[in-house]
């Protein structure tokens, strides 16, 4: 939200953000064009009114964290921060949200820190629309767990545009949790020089809206496991794109996705690697269950590989419910029902294999239970 008390470089940003965004357009690659639906071209245009219903933003220990990271408001800082130079915008929505973040942080944390207690994100929106924009550094040496917790009721909108730059030798531990009642946006760009473990769950019951982006440096690694599952009339709109922009760098991205009722998913998952990317390794892997004949899954990948010198693989499906298993499964005395409850909730959990923290795992457990919950014996 713009006002006059502002500092005047952030004013004169958002002008130029919004200028940016009637430029760009939702896509920046051809070959996605033809998977945007209009019907789904939301925006946080139509809310006018924000939100009245703040709740922290950010939730941690304070005894934990003290003295292990400062914090700046955007909204309060004299001067441009280096930062914003960093990064460039991706698309149209992601233009807007900075033009009209509502709450703004930079947050710095430490070199040489190791904290096994999450630092927490909460974008909570009851009614209206919020949106955030979050900048992180990650000193040298670290090892951090961050959590984004997603949440708004069925005529909310959350957007937020979260920024990271892991410096060396660091480690980042990201989970993203989205269950959004309405329509969420949320865009995670990731500058890295260290390694970057991201876990993500979608949930969403209306629209959602996720774009991951993350360039890598020499020697960095990056594992990605995301998850998505849709009943109803549920909609997800999702891009993940890994840039190997150095040499000695290695990715694994995994997605899979449960889809019941008339749920669709379009995934476009990119890797990138750059002519420098020698000796880099990645994987790319795409998979779907569909639980119900008008529920929709379409998988987009993309191998753009731009040198001989290095290993890249991927593989897709998208498949409906295994007859054979339902039957083996019901044969144990289960109804049919919780017998689909229990190959879906294992089909997404493997997604997650790869997973050491214990509170993200339960976190994303729960959240797999609820929303299967509509499955009952």
């Amino acid at each position: 939200m713009k006002t006059k008390s502002e500092p005047n470089w952030l004013l004169e940003y958002r002008e130029e953000e919004e200028k940016v965004a009637n430029k760009l357009n939702l896509e920046d690659r051809n070959i996605f064009f033809k998977y945007i639906e209009k019907e789904n071209e939301f925006y946080f245009s139509d809310l006018k009114e924000k939100t009245e219903e703040f709740d922290e933003l950010l939730e941690y220990d304070k005894e934990t964290f003290k003295d292990k990271f400062s914090i700046k408001n955007i909204k309060e800082t004299d001067e441009k921060p280096e930062q914003f130079y960093e990064f460039k915008d991706k698309d149209r929505i992601e233009a807007l949200i900075n033009s009209n973040f509502e709450e703004g942080f930079i947050i710095k944390f430490n070199d040489g820190i190791n904290v096994s207690k999450p630092f927490t994100i909460k974008q909570t929106v009851k009614s209206g629309r919020k949106i955030t924009k979050i900048i992180l550094v990650i000193g040298k040496n670290s090892k951090l767990y961050i959590n984004d917790e997603v949440d708004s009721d069925k005529d909310a909108y959350s957007g937020q545009n979260i920024y990271f730059i892991v410096e060396e030798d660091s480690e980042i531990n990201f989970m993203l949790l989205d269950k959004s009642k309405g329509r969420s946006t949320t865009n995670i760009n990731l500058i890295t020089k260290g390694r970057v473990n991201f876990v993500s769950l979608l949930t969403n019951d209306k629209i959602s809206r996720n774009r991951l982006w993350i360039k890598m440096l020499e020697h960095s690694e990056v594992n990605i496991q995301q998850g998505v599952i849709g009943n109803g009339q549920s909609y997800f709109d999702i891009e993940s794109e890994i840039i190997h922009f150095e040499k000695n760098t290695s990715s694994n991205l995994s997605y899979k996705a449960v889809l019941d009722n008339s749920a669709k998913a379009v995934y476009k998952g990119v890797i990138r690697q750059e002519k420098s990317a020698i000796n880099s390794y990645a994987y790319l892997s795409e998979h779907s269950l569909i639980l119900d004949k008008n529920a929709k899954s379409i998988s987009v990948p993309s191998l753009e590989i731009e040198t001989n010198e290095l290993k890249a693989y991927h593989s897709a499906s998208s498949q409906p419910l295994n007859k054979e298993m339902l039957f083996y499964v019901m044969s144990r005395g289960l109804g049919r029902d919780l017998a689909v409850k229990m190959i879906a909730s294992g089909f997404i959990e493997s997604v997650f294999n790869k997973t050491e923290k214990m509170e993200f795992i339960n976190s994303l457990n729960n959240s797999i239970e609820n929303k299967m919950a509509y499955l009952k014996s």
